[in-house]
C-alpha cells in the first residue's frame, strides 16, 4: 500500500516527540510540511520544511498559516498547552479536515482521566473540535513515553537514586511506548489513505511499545545497573493509601497531588492504564522492541549525567 501525502501545519516540531516525528514525516517523503512556530523559536529544519512565523496566539495569523492544509499537528508542551483552544478554532476556520491535538498520553477513555484535571482539559480542546464540527481531531494515545518518564521518575522508578515506589506491589499490567515509536506511529496513521484515516473520525488512535509490570520495568533496570533489590530502597503502598494521602490536594488543583496520583493511577487496576485490547501494532509494521536495550539507554543517560 502507498502511502498518501498530505499537507501538513505542524505547531511543535521541535519539541521533545516533535524532533523525533518530524523526521518520520519526511522519511515518507510524500508529505509537504509547514511548521508553525512563534518569532522566539529557535527551531531550524531542513529546506524541504516550510516555516511560518508569528505569534501563536494569534488566531487570525494561524488561520492564514493553516489555509489549504490537510492536517494541523500539535505536539505542545504542557506549559504552552492553553494556547489549543484557539489553534482549534483557527483550524476551523481555514476548514482544515483533521487535526491531531496534543494528545500523546493516556487513554482518553479511561477512568483515570475523571481524577486529573489536566487530562479533563484535553477532553474539553476534543469537544470544541466537535462543536465547530470542521476538522475531525484524532488523538494519538501512548501512555507515558518510557525514556522520558523513566529517566524523569515519571514510573516511580528514579535510577539515579536506586529508589523505586511499586504500587499495590507492582504486579499490574500498563502500556508504554518509546518516543521513537511514537512518531513512526503519527508518521503511519497520517500515511493512511483517505478511507482508512476517515476511521479514525474524532477517535483516538492506541499504539505501544511494552505492555510491562512495574516490577518487570524495575528488573530490566536492575540489569543494566548491575544491581540487586538490596542496593535499592523499594516502596509498595497500596493505590488506596496515596488517593487518601494525595486526592482531594489533586481535586484542589495541587500539582503536587497532579504528580502524586499521575503515575498511580496508570499502574492501578482498571482505571485505564492498561489499554493492550485495544492496540494493533501489526496492522501497521511495528515490529517488537527490545526492552533491556531501551532500558540501557535510559541508564547510560541518566547514571552518565
Amino acid at each position: 500500500m502507498s502511502p498518501q501525502g498530505r499537507k501538513i501545519a505542524y505547531i511543535g516540531a521541535s519539541g521533545n516527540i516533535g524532533s523525533i516525528t518530524l523526521p518520520a514525516l519526511l522519511a515518507k517523503k510524500v508529505h509537504t510540511i509547514t511548521v508553525v512556530q512563534r518569532p522566539e523559536s529557535k527551531g531550524t529544519y531542513v529546506a524541504e520544511v516550510a516555516v511560518k512565523t508569528g505569534p501563536l496566539d494569534d488566531e487570525t495569523f494561524l488561520a492564514q498559516a493553516f489555509a489549504g492544509q490537510d492536517v494541523v499537528l500539535v505536539q505542545l508542551s504542557v506549559e504552552a498547552m492553553q494556547l489549543e483552544k484557539g489553534i482549534i478554532r483557527a483550524a476551523a476556520k481555514a476548514g482544515v479536515p483533521y487535526i491531531l491535538p496534543t494528545e500523546f498520553g493516556s487513554d482518553p477513555e479511561a477512568k483515570l482521566v475523571d481524577e486529573l484535571f489536566l487530562l479533563q482539559q484535553k477532553r474539553e480542546r476534543r469537544q470544541l473540535a466537535e462543536q465547530l464540527g470542521v476538522s475531525a481531531w484524532i488523538g494519538v494515545i501512548t501512555n507515558p513515553w518510557l525514556e522520558f518518564c523513566l529517566g524523569g521518575g515519571v514510573l516511580a522508578i528514579h535510577v539515579k537514586e536506586r529508589r523505586a515506589v511499586l504500587y499495590d506491589g507492582g504486579n499490574t499490567k500498563f502500556v508504554t511506548t518509546t518516543l521513537g515509536r511514537v512518531g513512526a506511529a503519527v508518521a503511519e496513521l497520517l500515511s493512511l489513505p483517505e478511507e482508512q484515516l476517515a476511521t479514525y473520525k474524532n477517535r483516538p488512535f492506541y499504539v505501544s511499545s511494552f505492555h510491562v509490570t512495574q516490577r518487570e520495568l524495575l528488573e530490566a533496570v536492575l540489569r543494566q545497573t548491575g544491581t540487586t533489590e538490596a542496593d535499592w530502597t523499594i516502596e509498595t503502598p497500596s493505590c488506596e493509601d496515596v488517593e487518601q494521602q494525595w486526592g482531594d490536594k489533586l481535586k484542589q488543583g495541587d500539582m503536587g497531588g497532579f504528580v502524586a496520583m499521575f503515575p498511580m493511577l496508570h499502574f492501578r487496576e482498571g482505571y485505564g492504564g492498561d489499554y493492550q485490547h485495544k492496540v494493533d501494532n501489526e496492522k501497521f509494521g511495528f515490529v517488537e522492541e527490545d526492552l533491556d536495550q531501551v532500558v540501557q539507554g535510559v541508564v547510560k543517560q541518566v547514571d552518565g549525567a
